[in-house]
C-alpha cells in the first residue's frame, strides 16, 4: 500500500479533496484580521458550516491572526501574513503563516495553570486547540494549520 503525500503528519492536507481554494495576503495589522475572517467564515458556510459551528472557527482564526499579526510579527507592517484557505464537500482547512522567528508551542504555559487563571492573555493555542478538530504548527511555529470537519 503506497503512502500519501508527506504532510508532516497533518493528515487533511490533501488538496485534491478540496474544491475551494482561497489565498490572502495581509499587512501585519490588527485592522486587518476582519478581512481575513470575513472571507475564511464564507468559504466555511459554503462547505456545511452552520451558524453554530461558525462562532468555532471565527474564534480560532482570530486567535491565529492575532498571533501572527502581533507575535510573529511584532504588528511590523513591512511584514506579511498570508493565509490560504481549503474547503471541501463537508470541512474547511486554513493556514496561517507569519514572517517572525518562530516559537515552540510546547513552551507556551496552559493557561488553565494557577497562576495564570488571573492573565489577560495566553490563551491563544488553548482555544484553537480546543475549538478546531486538529491544528498544527510548521514551519518552527511560524504556520498554523486548522482543520474543522463540519459533518
Amino acid at each position: 500500500m503506497s503512502e500519501g503525500p508527506n504532510t508532516n503528519g497533518f493528515w487533511p492536507l490533501d488538496r485534491s479533496s478540496y474544491t475551494i481554494r482561497r489565498r490572502v495576503s495581509m499587512p501585519s495589522t490588527r485592522e486587518s484580521i476582519g478581512d481575513a475572517v470575513t472571507l475564511i467564515l464564507a468559504v466555511a458556510r459554503d462547505c456545511g458550516c452552520s451558524i453554530e459551528q461558525e462562532a468555532d472557527l471565527e474564534i480560532a482564526l482570530r486567535e491565529a491572526l492575532a498571533n501572527a499579526v502581533i507575535h510573529g510579527n511584532g504588528e511590523d507592517e513591512s511584514k506579511g501574513v498570508f493565509v490560504r484557505c481549503y474547503g471541501g464537500s463537508d470541512k474547511t482547512l486554513v493556514l496561517v503563516r507569519d514572517e517572525g522567528v518562530g516559537f515552540e508551542p510546547g513552551d507556551v504555559p496552559d493557561p488553565r495553570g494557577t497562576d495564570r487563571v488571573q492573565l489577560d492573555h495566553g490563551r491563544g493555542l488553548f482555544l484553537m486547540r480546543a475549538l478546531m478538530d486538529q491544528v498544527e504548527f510548521r514551519r518552527s511555529g511560524c504556520e498554523v494549520l486548522l482543520f474543522k470537519r463540519w459533518a
